[in-house]
């Protein structure tokens, strides 16, 4: 919706007399008023009113009087008669399409009035205090429609000053967070597979050598800290190796002295039957044997006590390498999520500072400081169009322009 502004505000009668020379375009708006002409035999009252006047009475036809808007085809719709052609053409010329289209259509002849209402209206993009769409008057110029978005945005109003300050001091800070945040997970990546990380801190060019140093001393005694406790369960792993050894190697020692017992024992039973040998020799035998297979038994407890621990110091290991590798996981996903949203925050900051900058420099009451460019419809097509404050808009026309800073400096300069 168009808005409106005092400032080139005129008379709409002005700009509806001016009508009838201007080339219709979509999105003009024009009144219409057709008056059907009904000839004396069809209206023999108003013949007998009119006496001595022309034989001839117009009414007015409600239902093609009104208000209507060229369409983007360039075409006119109209009630019963269909669209009429419009775009290039002057409103007087579509007045008198409008009655003969009728007049073939209906079979009456009529009288068309028409003016134009409304113009499409213009807009206008820029460093300006209200950039919008505005009602087109007649003669308006680019510096008119500066005037209704409210002039141009000054570089001297509180918000720009504060905002361009703000944004400036959290440059530097976010720039360092993200560096840090780099340098975190490329130490990360090559932790977690097991490369070295020269190459890749070599890379990030324009990260400080500080940072560098900061975040690899960080990981560095996290590293050792990990080292450390790895090394305690490898130990810890070894010792119930060498303990599972030896408890097999006792084991083995038993069931030797568990054999030799029974070869013994097989070899005093037959004297032991002949009463060539006492009884007692025979049950020291026995109870040799008993005790041999108690320290067998025994040994293969040990045995099995010191597998359970060897497990368990590989178990133990294996879950502090699982860990590790799930802890290295999180703290890289976190990293590059913090990563991503620091990249966010530093172009956010510097996109600000871009776009502040110029008018935080430049004299923004100076409108040499700028270049206008007008966009304008020709047809189907769009033209750009190098503009100056003075120059004419027609209606439709899109209005933009920026700072051009090579002129800020030849003006400071």
């Amino acid at each position: 919706m168009a808005q409106d502004g005092p400032a080139v505000a005129a008379p709409l009668a002005e700009m509806s007399s001016r009508g009838d020379a201007a080339l219709l375009m979509p999105g003009d708006r024009l009144r219409i008023d057709l008056f059907e002409r009904i000839e004396p035999e069809d209206d023999r009252w108003a013949a007998r009113r009119r006496a001595g006047r022309p034989d001839q009475s117009f009414y007015p036809r409600q239902d093609m009087t009104g208000e209507f808007v060229v369409q983007p085809d360039g075409t006119l719709p109209m009630p019963l008669i269909g669209n009429i052609r419009a775009e290039g053409r002057s409103g007087a010329a579509v007045a008198e399409s409008i009655a003969a289209t009728f007049e073939a259509v209906i079979g009456r002849t009529a009288r068309v009035t028409q003016s134009l209402v409304e113009r499409p209206p213009v807009s206008i993009v820029g460093p300006v205090r209200q950039p919008g769409i505005f009602r087109y008057v007649t003669g308006m110029t680019v510096q008119h429609v500066l005037a209704l978005a409210g002039g141009l945005r000054r570089a001297d109003d509180n918000w720009v000053r504060v905002e361009y300050a703000r944004e400036q001091a959290r440059i530097p800070a976010a720039r360092e967070r993200f560096q840090r945040l780099q340098v975190e997970v490329q130490l990360l990546r090559a932790e977690r597979e097991g490369d070295g990380d020269e190459p890749n801190l070599r890379a990030l060019v324009g990260v400080a050598r500080n940072l560098i140093d900061e975040a690899r001393n960080g990981r560095q005694r996290i590293r050792e800290a990990y080292a450390e406790r790895r090394a305690t369960l490898d130990a810890a792993a070894v010792a119930a190796q060498e303990a599972l050894d030896i408890t097999q190697d006792r084991l083995a020692a038993a069931a030797v002295g568990v054999k030799h017992r029974e070869e013994r024992l097989k070899a005093l039973k037959p004297l032991a039957d002949a009463n060539n040998i006492g009884k007692p020799v025979y049950l020291e035998a026995s109870v040799q044997l008993s005790e041999a297979n108690e320290r067998r038994l025994a040994a293969s407890g040990l045995v099995a006590d010191a597998r359970l621990r060897l497990a368990g110091a590989q178990s133990e290991l294996s879950r502090f390498e699982l860990d590790r590798r799930v802890e290295l996981d999180r703290l890289l996903a976190q990293r590059l999520q913090e990563m991503g949203e620091a990249r966010t925050a530093l172009q956010s900051s510097e996109s600000v500072v871009t776009l502040l900058a110029p008018e935080v420099e430049a004299d923004t009451g100076a409108l040499a400081s700028f270049d206008f460019e007008i966009v304008r419809r020709r047809g189907n097509e769009w033209e750009r169009i190098t503009a100056t404050p003075a120059a004419v808009v027609e209606p439709g026309d899109l209005i933009k322009f920026e700072i051009n800073r090579n002129k800020i400096v030849v003006a400071n300069q």
